[in-house]
């Protein structure tokens, strides 16, 4: 198959491109504006090349030409002028740069206060570099009890920002969101949970292996219920602590197509889709065994 490259020049500006006209109608935002902030260039044949990129450093303006290892500052004419690959926009807000000023104003007064606030390091990522961030999100780093999940809390720095109450307090007015935290802990409830989803883990596969031995031991069932061989992996995998608790958690035998009282027993075999069960000890449960058809 031939291709070849097209190297027909085509403009574009370096700052104020509008993309109102191309909106969908239904689209909310208000600034529809994008500066350039980046430029991949490919110099060479469709088979064979070599690629260069043009940067501007956003602190000073000044853009940057990217060669391997080689970084060299160049004119904006000569971005403008480059054969682009691809281009990188962000959107343009003077309002979101005068308040990101606002904030390093507000910080640098260091004001005497009693309390400090802790904002998602997600979310001040987004303050710092789009032009709509949107509400503040501390959800990023709480549970849904307020507290920190047992399992975030050994790197809660790396996702945290500690900010002074007056530097809160604006952009809490301005943006919303939240909820305000000015103080981490690790959340008894998760903990709880955790704990109680373990143990029942450790009683399901005990219960299991127990049941499954005697079923071996048995020479010739009398009953034999089937399952659905993908419940039965997500079952195994639940047990094995591999899916987060979320595949078996929470559902009943009903829900997960366990026999049920009353349920009519289904032959199993090689291309049923089906695990083989035993019967169980306990009215109308069944439980899998580790032999299971394909």
């Amino acid at each position: 198959m031939y291709s070849f490259k097209i190297s027909s020049h085509v403009s574009f500006p370096l700052e104020g491109l509008d993309l109102r006209p191309f909106l969908a109608k239904e689209c909310t935002s208000q600034i529809t504006t994008y500066d350039l902030l980046s430029v991949i260039c490919h110099h060479g044949t469709a088979g064979s090349g070599h690629y260069i990129a043009y940067c501007q450093n956003v602190i000073n303006g000044q853009w940057y030409e990217f060669d391997d290892q080689y970084v060299t500052e160049v004119h904006e004419t000569l971005v403008q002028n480059a054969e682009a690959y691809v281009l990188f926009y962000r959107k343009s807000s003077e309002e979101a740069v005068r308040e990101r000023q606002q904030v390093v104003s507000l910080a640098a007064m260091r004001e005497p206060s009693l309390l400090r606030f802790y904002v998602s390091r997600e979310w001040l990522n987004k303050f710092n570099t789009f032009a709509e961030p949107g509400p503040i999100t501390n959800h990023t780093f709480l549970c849904s009890h307020g507290g920190i999940p047992p399992n975030k809390y050994h790197y809660i720095d790396d996702l945290v920002v500690i900010l002074p109450q007056n530097v809160w307090e604006h952009l809490y007015n301005r943006f919303g969101g939240g909820p305000a935290v000015n103080h981490l802990y690790v959340c008894s409830i998760c903990q709880v949970e955790i704990e109680a989803l373990a143990k029942r883990r450790r009683i399901e596969i005990d219960t299991f292996i127990k049941l499954n031995k005697a079923f071996q031991a048995e020479e010739s069932p009398s009953v034999i219920y089937c399952i659905s061989m993908q419940w039965f992996r997500e079952w195994e995998a639940f047990v094995k602590g591999k899916d987060n608790g979320e595949s078996s958690r929470g559902r009943t035998r009903g829900d997960l197509g366990l026999p049920v009282r009353g349920a009519s027993p289904l032959p199993a075999g090689p291309g049923s889709g089906c695990s083989s069960l035993l019967p169980s000890p306990f009215p109308g449960d069944s439980v899998a065994q580790i032999t299971a058809f394909s």
